[in-house]
């Protein structure tokens, strides 16, 4: 068989949307084509980036670039290259992560189930310290049922590595394009858990490097303001804008009581978002 036809007859797509990644993305790719042995392609939609990091890309014959001619945001990105994949499953990762050979059991176990489901990896630091990737959704109703033990509660999970059955991921209608960056992944795990789609957890730990791109690009409070404003727009698209403003306070005590250092910069955006239309 040839490289043209296992890429054709791939079980699995990932997907990677890349804007100025550096040497991540040249180090993901490295990573994935050096462990993962199952029959796969990869494609890298580009985002215009306007670094080295498509040209100076070692191309390997499962590695199909798309060149977008603007910055699209994450989830635009991500619908165009799923638009071209050939796998019967989709892998969404950052560029900022390292796989290793466990994922490849992952994988096969993930075919043979066979389900329309969510899959999410577990992330870790360089240090190897687990990363925080399960978070409850800030709605009120969902708030209760969690409150009262109700096993229907929705979570989201950070988009950095999460698998799907391609058929599932149109079913959702893709990532939500509302945002160019931030709430994209809150709404993509609302969406499936109001479509009924189930999430399982793999215990695999993916190394995550963490805002290994954005910190080049943004400063942090630029980086926080725009979180800020794509979490109001996600209250906004379900008709609660209340609810931003009732709970963004009380999650800014609780960023408050944890982590101290980061609280003037937080609710110094949410009263600069509070203030504008």
């Amino acid at each position: 068989m040839t490289s043209s036809q296992k890429v054709r007859d791939a079980k699995l797509s990932i997907i990677i949307v890349n804007f100025n990644s550096g040497d991540l993305l040249k180090n993901c790719l490295s990573s994935i084509c050096r462990h993962i042995e199952v029959n796969f392609e990869v494609i890298v939609y580009d985002n215009a980036s306007t670094d080295t990091s498509i040209s100076c890309l070692t191309y390997d014959g499962r590695i199909t670039i798309i060149s977008g001619q603007e910055n699209l945001g994450f989830a635009r990105a991500n619908n165009l290259a799923a638009e071209t994949a050939t796998g019967e499953y989709l892998h969404f990762l950052n560029p900022d992560i390292l796989v290793n050979q466990i994922l490849s059991a992952d994988y096969h176990e993930i075919f043979r189930a066979a389900l329309p489901a969510i899959y999410v990896t577990s992330l870790t630091d360089t240090s190897g310290n687990l990363q925080k990737n399960k978070h409850l959704v800030a709605r009120i109703g969902n708030i209760a049922r969690y409150v009262m033990g109700s096993s229907r509660v929705a979570y989201w999970n950070l988009g950095a590595s999460i698998i799907i059955r391609a058929d599932a991921f149109r079913r959702m209608g893709g990532w939500p394009e509302d945002y160019f960056m931030y709430a994209e992944d809150l709404d993509f795990f609302y969406r499936s858990f109001k479509a009924g789609i189930p999430v399982f957890y793999k215990d695999t730990r993916l190394i995550h490097i963490g805002k290994g791109v954005t910190h080049q690009i943004w400063s942090d409070e630029q980086r926080a303001s725009i979180i800020e404003r794509s979490f109001k727009a996600f209250y906004r698209k379900y008709h609660a804008l209340w609810e931003y403003f009732l709970i963004r306070p009380i999650q800014l005590l609780y960023l408050l009581a944890n982590e101290p250092g980061s609280f003037p910069l937080y609710a110094k955006v949410f009263f600069q978002t509070f203030l504008k239309k």
